[in-house]
């Protein structure tokens, strides 16, 4: 790597965050169908069955990585980093049992009686677990790749998985001191992982790398909403976007991960002046689409930085590159062939 190409592609990212340049960030790739995952590695050189109960004990970090060399640090329009594996952390740290199913970890409710207004103990082992990993990481990176966070999911995504989606939305609806407590707590929770998280990890090039592979100047954090899609936009900013903001507000940077099918609260997102980019997963197959929210996405790059991942057709992809400003978007999405019918 030459110095001159890391400065370079560090303006465009500096550049992305501002909806500046004129070209988007770009990786395009086949689309191929997932595969049910093999289990995950434990410490006893065992991979996990479907069913098994995941406890701290049973990871070790060194198992879920190969070769220590360092890999190259670009990767055309992106820089490479290494990241903790995705095993429910801030859900885990909540209280949930995480389980596999279909090859990969799972998070199952916990809370039985939430109108009981004892506080939930975060539960240590798996914060100090997720600072193993992270330690790990830093010392096996040796400061030629920079360490990201891991998937942690926002405070309404640890509320639901906590209580059952049914008994959540009950609470949302029907109990708000109850929900606000409980939200309070996740927050609370979500914020203080990222943090241990970030200050666990050297900066690199006098920043952090997000988990999308764009560089930040400052301390970057990815949460998400995804049962927002079970709430209506009035019951989401009333109930739990207030919660959400203190997320993005503890962050220099802060993107928020929606769906295609979760884009009916984006118009209270835009008015966030603390959220710095949302990032739209396309829910291929079951829709909606690509070409259905394209209006959408463009209402959303009007007014910060637009990430968009996922399967689209090229058709899709044509148009979404004639999205503006070109500067403020990152596409790393699939191309799916044209004679490839939804099932």
């Amino acid at each position: 790597m030459r110095d001159g190409d890391l400065q370079n592609l560090l303006l465009r990212h500096r550049g992305f965050w501002r909806r500046q340049g004129d070209r988007p960030l770009l990786s395009v790739s086949p689309h191929r169908p997932l595969e049910e995952r093999g289990g995950i590695p434990l410490a006893d050189g065992t991979r996990s069955t479907d069913g098994l109960l995941i406890t701290p004990d049973l990871l070790e970090p060194a198992r879920f990585y190969g070769d220590p060399s360092p890999s190259e640090v670009i990767s055309g329009d992106f820089l490479v980093g290494h990241a903790p594996p995705g095993m429910c952390w801030t859900e885990a740290a909540f209280g949930c049992p995480v389980r596999i199913v279909t090859g990969g970890p799972w998070a199952e409710p916990f809370v039985k009686d939430w109108q009981d207004e004892t506080p939930i103990t975060p539960d240590e082992r798996w914060i100090s677990k997720l600072d193993a990993f992270v330690r790990y990481l830093v010392q096996r990176a040796a400061g030629h790749n920079p360490v990201v966070q891991p998937l942690l999911r926002g405070p309404v995504d640890m509320m639901f998985a906590g209580l059952g989606h049914e008994e959540a939305c009950i609470a949302v609806k029907t109990a708000p001191e109850a929900a606000d407590r409980i939200l309070a707590e996740c927050a609370a929770l979500f914020t203080r992982m990222a943090q241990m998280r970030l200050a666990g990890t050297p900066r690199f090039a006098d920043g952090y790398l997000s988990s999308f592979g764009i560089w930040s100047p400052g301390t970057v954090v990815r949460t998400q909403v995804d049962n927002a899609s079970l709430l209506s936009p009035a019951t989401y900013r009333k109930r739990v976007l207030p919660f959400d903001r203190k997320v993005f507000e503890a962050f220099d940077t802060t993107l928020i991960h929606l769906h295609s099918c979760c884009l009916h609260i984006i118009d209270d997102l835009l008015q966030e002046e603390a959220l710095d980019c949302i990032q739209v997963s396309i829910d291929y197959p079951g829709g909606p689409l690509a070409a259905e929210v394209m209006p959408r996405l463009q209402q959303i790059l009007a007014h910060k930085p637009l990430i968009v991942t996922g399967p689209v057709y090229q058709a899709e992809l044509d148009e979404l590159l004639q999205l503006q400003p070109a500067g403020g978007l990152c596409l790393q999405v699939q191309v799916v062939p044209d004679d490839e019918h939804m099932i």
